[in-house]
C-alpha cells in the first residue's frame, strides 16, 4: 500500500512539474524577445506568445498587440543600446507567473530593477504583462546620461592624452572601434578619410612628417551624451619642420562613440588653408 502512495505521489509530482513548466515556456519566449536586438526577429518570438489582444503595462508605457509590444522593445534600446537583462526564480500559481529582474550596462553597473506579473492564457500564451520598477534601484534618464556622458569623457580624455602627450597608440587602438573613420581636411598635406587603426597611424606618421606640435592650451569638453558626441577644444603650437616657423593654431575635434568606443572623429581647424600654407612653406 505504501508504494502504491508512493508511485501515486510521484506522478503527482511529476503532472505538477510538467504543468509548470508549461507555464514557463511562453515566459522564456517573452525574455528571450527581451534580449532579442533585431526588430524582425524579436516581432516573431512575439507573435508565437502574443495576442492582437495582449497588453503590456509599465511606467513606461501601456499598449496592446504584437507591433506595439515590439515597438516599446524598441524604443527600449534606443535609451540603452548596451542593456543586459537577467532575471530571477520564477513564482507559478494557476495561470500567474511572477519574477523579479535586473538591467544591467555593459559594465555591469545597475540601470533599474523590478518585478513583472504575467498573467497566461492557458493554451501557451500571454494575455497580459505587469511591470512594476524599484525607484530605488531605477536611474532616471537624466542620471543614465549623466553616467554615459561621463564615460564617453574617459575615452575622449584617455585617447587625447595618448595621442599628444603618451604617444601611446597601443592604448589609442584600444579606445578605438574597428572601422572608425578618421576624417581630415582635404587641403592639408596629409588630409583624406581613413578607415580603420591602421590607416589612422599612417596618417599620424605622415603627419609628422610635416610639423611638431606642443598643446599649448588644454582641452575644454562639451559633451551631448544624447548623441554620444564628444566636442574638444584646444590649442596647439606648431613648427613647421620645412621653415622652421612657429603658429598657433585653435583647434575643435568632434569625436562620435558607440559603446563606450570612438567611432569617428572629425577635426576642425581655425584656418585650414593658412595651416596647410604654414607647412608647405620653405625658410
Amino acid at each position: 500500500m505504501r508504494k502504491i502512495y508512493f508511485l501515486y505521489f510521484l506522478l503527482m509530482l511529476n503532472s505538477l512539474f510538467a504543468q509548470k513548466k508549461d507555464k514557463l515556456n511562453p515566459i522564456a519566449v517573452y525574455e528571450k524577445a527581451w534580449q532579442e536586438h533585431n526588430s524582425d526577429a524579436r516581432l516573431k518570438l512575439i507573435r508565437t506568445i502574443w495576442l492582437d489582444d495582449s497588453t503590456f503595462e509599465d511606467p513606461s508605457a501601456s499598449v496592446k498587440g504584437t507591433a506595439a509590444f515590439n515597438n516599446v522593445i524598441n524604443e527600449f534600446y534606443k535609451k540603452y543600446p548596451d542593456a543586459v537583462l537577467t532575471s530571477g526564480a520564477k513564482v507559478v500559481k494557476d495561470n500567474y507567473v511572477s519574477w523579479d529582474w535586473k538591467i544591467l550596462d555593459s559594465k555591469s553597473k545597475l540601470i533599474m530593477s523590478g518585478r513583472d506579473f504575467a498573467r497566461l492564457n492557458g493554451k501557451g500564451q500571454v494575455s497580459k504583462i505587469i511591470g512594476f520598477w524599484n525607484p530605488e534601484a531605477t536611474l532616471s534618464e537624466a542620471d543614465i546620461l549623466k553616467n554615459l556622458e561621463t564615460e564617453n569623457l574617459k575615452v575622449v580624455a584617455k585617447y587625447y592624452e595618448s595621442l599628444f602627450k603618451t604617444r601611446d597608440f597601443t592604448t589609442i587602438a584600444t579606445l578605438i572601434e574597428p572601422g572608425a573613420i578618421y576624417y581630415q581636411a582635404e587641403g592639408l598635406p596629409y588630409g583624406g578619410t581613413f578607415t580603420g587603426f591602421e590607416e589612422w597611424t599612417k596618417m599620424y606618421a605622415k603627419s609628422a612628417e610635416f610639423f611638431e606640435l606642443q598643446i599649448e592650451k588644454e582641452p575644454v569638453y562639451f559633451s551631448d551624451a544624447s548623441k554620444n558626441e564628444i566636442i574638444i577644444y584646444f590649442t596647439i603650437k606648431a613648427k613647421a619642420k620645412k621653415s622652421g616657423k612657429t603658429l598657433l593654431l585653435p583647434i575643435s575635434e568632434h569625436v562620435d562613440l558607440k559603446d563606450g568606443k570612438i567611432t569617428a572623429i572629425r577635426p576642425f581647424y581655425y584656418d585650414t588653408k593658412q595651416f596647410a600654407e604654414f607647412l608647405k612653406s620653405k625658410k
